[in-house]
């Protein structure tokens, strides 16, 4: 049996054919019944009838599941999570079906830990899309209303989903795309450069980092980005905060910078980046609760860990499991597109904490240092010791950043100052200069935190 999408994406035939065909016939009919309000009657039994099926499709068919949930106790008292512990230790015993399967295998890039593995169903590769596809049509409708943009597609693609999800979007709106990754050797910025200008590029879908990075190679190379057709960026992968992307429009003239999807290997299209510059949950495909990083017990404002329970019975639905992210929900409002909008903050373990100031998570650390740039390359945060005032230990932090253009004066950076001071209660410094560390490009590559933040600080924090 096969899985067809209103959109052309098929899926080819699995063993388990009959029962996913008949789930995804009961998405598109809630799909279409639903007002988009995150506690209407129709999305509450949605997800409570797919949640008890889920569970039990895991029970029966995942070694791990039926090993861990025995009697369901733990799950019924809400003290059962999915860790990404506990998928590297499973390995394979976590899926609920074997590779044979899959429509495709995946793995993590090991950049938050060893690898695990992620295959995917040929319903989940279908239902995980949606929510993408949605959000694209949108934008094609609003920004590019009777064009077929070209699309290039800047990201990893050997055992990694980046480039198959937005491939098979890009073809599900009838677009034309190319699958570029600079910093692989048969790539490379040069030819990645040449071929964004000779096929007329019109939407990049990277990293974050990647539109500096960008930027900053046309610029070594005498070239101008605003020469390019360039006019918008879907960034994911990374921290993606409003200063930043206020900032990296300042470096492409005619360019809008926004979200293009929040998610990962494991748990899948947890958000799709719509062009209101919101990421939006998909609602129907996951039961989400927000939890404290530390305790694992209920967050009790629209703030906390991101912890998700997958509806959809593929070949790997993870149950209470853990994201390590930092996220705000924001409420839902009559009207809103569908799906609550999603702020994702960083992971829990990227806080920064500072002697008066306390954590600071990824995304409020971004907005300060960002804040009132412009045409910056790309920053990094040293951290040092202050001397201590009246026997108090404080912090000195140094913002260092690169510039396209000469040093401006200082007064460009003083709203940068002062925002970082009030946030930290760190004494603040600038240094501008020519160029960053190598590390500080590499963004995703290696985590926001470890990219960033050079903590030369003694002690514990």
């Amino acid at each position: 049996m096969t899985l067809s999408m209103e959109d052309g994406v098929s899926a080819a035939p699995s063993r388990h054919g009959e029962r996913q065909a008949a789930y995804y016939e009961s998405l598109m009919d809630v799909e279409h019944r639903w007002d988009g309000n995150p506690s209407a009657e129709a999305l509450a039994a949605w997800r409570e009838q797919r949640a008890a099926e889920v569970v039990d499709w895991v029970r029966a068919n995942s070694p791990f599941y039926a090993q861990q949930l025995g009697d369901g106790t733990e799950l019924e008292k809400g003290t059962f999570f999915t860790t990404k512990a506990d998928l590297v230790a499973a390995g394979l015993s976590v899926l609920s079906g074997s590779v044979e399967d899959a429509q495709v295998y995946y793995e993590t890039t090991g950049t938050t830990g060893p690898p695990t593995p992620c295959p995917r169903s040929p319903l989940e590769v279908a239902v995980s899309n949606r929510g993408i596809l949605r959000a694209w049509r949108e934008m094609l409708a609003r920004h590019f209303p009777g064009e077929r943009p070209f699309v290039a597609v800047l990201g990893p693609s050997e055992l990694y989903a980046f480039g198959d999800v937005f491939g098979d979007v890009a073809r599900s709106c009838g677009l034309g795309h190319v699958k570029l990754w600079p910093d692989s050797p048969r790539v490379g910025f040069a030819k990645a450069l040449r071929l964004l200008r000779e096929l007329s590029v019109s939407v990049v879908v990277c990293a974050p980092s990647m539109v500096l990075e960008l930027a900053r190679e046309l610029l070594r190379a005498g070239q101008d980005p605003a020469d390019l057709s360039v006019r918008q960026f879907l960034v994911l992968g990374e921290v993606s905060t409003h200063e930043f992307r206020r900032n990296a429009e300042t470096l492409w003239p005619g360019a809008r910078v926004g979200p293009g999807m929040y998610g990962s290997q494991e748990a899948m299209c947890i958000a799709g980046g719509w062009p209101d510059g919101n990421l939006r949950l998909s609602e129907l495909n996951y039961a989400v609760e927000l939890v404290d990083p530390d305790t694992g017990l209920p967050s009790p404002g629209d703030t906390g860990e991101l912890v998700v329970t997958m509806l959809t019975p593929g070949v790997k639905p993870l149950i209470r499991y853990r994201t390590g992210d930092l996220v705000r929900i924001g409420p839902w409002a009559p009207g809103d597109l569908p799906g609550r909008a999603l702020t994702v903050l960083g992971r829990a373990k990227d806080n920064v904490v500072f002697a008066v100031g306390g954590p600071v998570t990824a995304y409020d650390l971004e907005e300060a240092a960002l804040a009132g740039l412009k045409r910056c390359l790309g920053y990094q945060i040293v951290l040092q010791d202050a001397p201590k005032a009246a026997g108090v230990p404080g912090d000195l932090l140094v913002l260092r950043v690169q510039f396209a253009d000469p040093a401006p004066a200082p007064g460009h950076w003083a709203t940068a100052v002062e925002r970082l001071t009030t946030l930290t209660g760190a004494e603040v410094r600038v240094e501008v200069v020519d160029d960053l560390d190598a590390r500080a490009h590499q963004g995703a590559l290696i985590s926001w935190k470890a990219a960033r933040i050079v903590d030369n600080r003694q002690g514990e924090r």
